[in-house]
């Protein structure tokens, strides 16, 4: 079962902070309805979200999931999803039996692939590009 956008119809019902304990309750009580479906009848639920910005940070990424910590605390694994030219990258944000980690993908017209290796010299991480001396 896939949830598409959890927290859309909740930012739009529940405005301001005088509703967020409202639109968290109910979070929490989709959550677990969710969460006793794939128990009782032993399928996978995926659920999306959005993310919003946090102009506050300085250092690291940027975005932060919208929704608060109900729906991480209710979730078993997280993964991020991000946009990174024609490929995308997942990020193993939290996994009770997996390291944190990341992988890149495309989806293309015959579904996921392995992205195309660029011609050329491929760098490691850690490994400088050469730049021209300044002789």
């Amino acid at each position: 079962m896939i949830v598409d956008s959890i927290i859309s119809l909740h930012r739009a019902e529940f405005l301001g902070r005088g509703n967020l304990s409202e639109r968290q309750q109910k979070l929490n009580g989709i959550m677990h309805r969710l969460k006793r479906i794939a128990e009782i009848y032993n399928v996978a639920v995926i659920i999306t979200n959005q993310v919003q910005s946090t102009p506050d940070t300085f250092f690291g990424d940027p975005t932060k999931p919208a929704g608060g910590n109900i729906i991480g605390h209710a979730s078993t694994y997280r993964i991020y999803l991000r946009k990174a030219g024609k490929e995308r990258k997942a990020i193993m944000i939290d996994s009770p039996c997996h390291p944190y980690g990341d992988t890149n993908f495309m989806v293309t017209e015959g579904g996921i692939s392995d992205p195309v290796e660029k011609k050329g010299k491929t760098r490691t991480a850690g490994e400088a590009e050469d730049e021209p001396s300044q002789d």
